[in-house]
């Protein structure tokens, strides 16, 4: 009678215990099982919800560009540039003269052609040329969406290497902790189509779809001109078989003609770019001092990388613990390539952005290279909080860039190109933020913006699993598959 009446009156107080328990290993389970759709919905909200929504000047020609595409079918900017003068002077530094003494956009073309679906809705729906804030609405929206894509590339690929949940914490670490969001998701500079490119190509290439791989690197390329060095480092990947080989060139062949092309039309010259237009070549703007852009690039309060986004320090972990794997081994060399050769550019600061946006592109890189990272973590109680530390100061650090960048009062008083305004501890963007009279109210408002997009997110999850239960998808095994 004492052991019914101790199984009678154990468990109601064993559920009460437990429920919380069960309860957040369900919201878990929905969203990593529906981890696509939730990011997806998250990562949107979150990028285009941002409450900084200045744009700056090195998208206004992308975005005209794709404007006068829609309206004109022309590349050339004559009807569109007073636009731009009007909000950047009278010599627009994105702007530069082409064939036949036309304007033209400074930066690569690519990205004008992913804002080409946006810019078109916002066309049909009567935007006329001078809606100058309709189009940088149409360039924010691409921007959201292209970073979003990488987001969701990135995941897919990473549950080919690790488990499920795992994938889930790199791919929210790379969308919520770095610059993924309050760069390359704020507006459409040229990164975010970088960024996507180098997801894609990462993806193929380790699912040995060659033909894929190769119209992703070439993409890339003609996405940011500074990523040629990733490509070279990531080529070992396709191994040496011929058959292997011809696959990843007829890939990449027709966005290398395109690219070849348009510089061929534009500025008479099949290498020739936007940036080289006044006779400078692309190696003098490599010139710069290493160890003066490397030191500032990583650590320097105003721009360091391990103070905007400290929790990518486990990627010199996971480049280590994975260096025997040819990929994690190439990508950890096209990451260091490349912080090298950004350290090494004459302008590594990267103007008024917010953080080191000049090392954006490698972001993918970098990312991936948690995966085997989380194996060591996971092993050790103290690197499980130095990994959670570290996420939440990154995220923090986006949060206050999403809803307080820029400083205007700081950037108004400082001359950029003085190295030294980088290295305070108290007078940087960071400190400036904190210190903006309003930041508390946008931080909320951006808060509010989250919360918001947690609950959609979360119900597309539950809505997702749904029909894949009535569709007989185990959804179930894909959440708890190597768990």
């Amino acid at each position: 009678m004492n052991e019914q009446h101790l199984d009678r009156s154990s468990p109601p107080d064993d559920r009460r215990r437990r429920a919380p328990t069960r309860l957040g290993a369900g919201v878990l389970h929905t969203i990593v099982a529906g981890a696509v759709p939730f990011l997806a919905v998250l990562c949107l909200f979150a990028f285009y919800g941002q409450e900084h929504r200045r744009q700056s000047g090195d998208t206004y020609g992308t975005m005209m560009t794709a404007v006068a595409l829609v309206q004109q079918r022309t590349i050339w900017l004559d009807d569109y540039l007073p636009y731009i003068q009007a909000r950047s002077g009278e010599r627009p530094y994105m702007v530069t003269e082409g064939r036949g003494g036309h304007p033209v956009n400074v930066t690569p073309f690519a990205p004008a052609v992913l804002a080409l679906p946006a810019v078109l809705v916002f066309d049909l729906a009567g935007t006329a040329a001078s809606g100058w804030e309709s189009w940088m609405e149409a360039g924010m929206l691409t921007g959201a969406m292209t970073a979003t894509l990488s987001v969701l590339v990135l995941f897919l690929l990473m549950t080919r290497l690790t488990t499920r949940y795992r994938a889930f914490l790199v791919a929210s670490t790379y969308a919520f902790g770095t610059l993924t969001w309050g760069v390359a998701g704020q507006a459409l500079w040229q990164h975010a189509p970088a960024m996507l490119a180098l997801s894609l190509a990462l993806l193929a290439l380790h699912d040995q779809r060659y033909a894929l791989a190769g119209a992703s690197l070439a993409a890339m390329v003609a996405s940011r001109p500074s990523t040629p060095i990733i490509a070279l480092f990531l080529l070992p990947l396709v191994g040496r078989a011929v058959r292997d080989w011809a696959r990843f060139v007829l890939g990449a062949l027709p966005v290398g003609l395109v690219l070849v092309a348009y510089n061929l039309y534009v500025f008479g010259a099949p290498l020739r770019t936007g940036y080289t237009t006044n006779g400078e070549s692309s190696a003098s703007l490599f010139d710069g001092n290493l160890l003066e852009g490397l030191s500032g690039l990583l650590v320097s309060p105003g721009r360091g990388l391990l103070v905007y986004s400290p929790v990518l320090v486990f990627a010199v972990v996971g480049a280590v613990k994975g260096f025997r794997t040819p990929l994690y081994r190439w990508t950890a060399l096209a990451a260091l390539a490349y912080v090298l050769a950004i350290g090494r550019y004459a302008f590594w600061w990267g103007g008024e952005s917010f953080g080191p946006r000049m090392l954006t592109d490698a972001l993918p890189l970098l990312a991936l290279l948690l995966v085997p990272a989380l194996e060591v973590v996971v092993r050790r109680q103290w690197l499980r909080w130095a990994f959670g530390l570290t996420l939440a100061w990154s995220v923090a650090v986006q949060v206050l860039g999403a809803a307080a960048w820029p400083p205007a009062a700081w950037y108004d008083v400082r001359d950029l190109t003085d190295r030294s305004i980088w290295w305070s501890p108290t007078s940087n963007e960071l400190v400036a933020m904190v210190q903006e009279a309003n930041s508390l109210t946008l931080i909320g408002r951006l808060l509010v913006t989250l919360v918001a997009g947690l609950a959609l997110a979360y119900v597309a999850a539950w809505v997702s699993l749904s029909f894949r239960s009535v569709a007989g998808t185990p959804a179930k095994r894909d959440a708890d598959e190597h768990r």
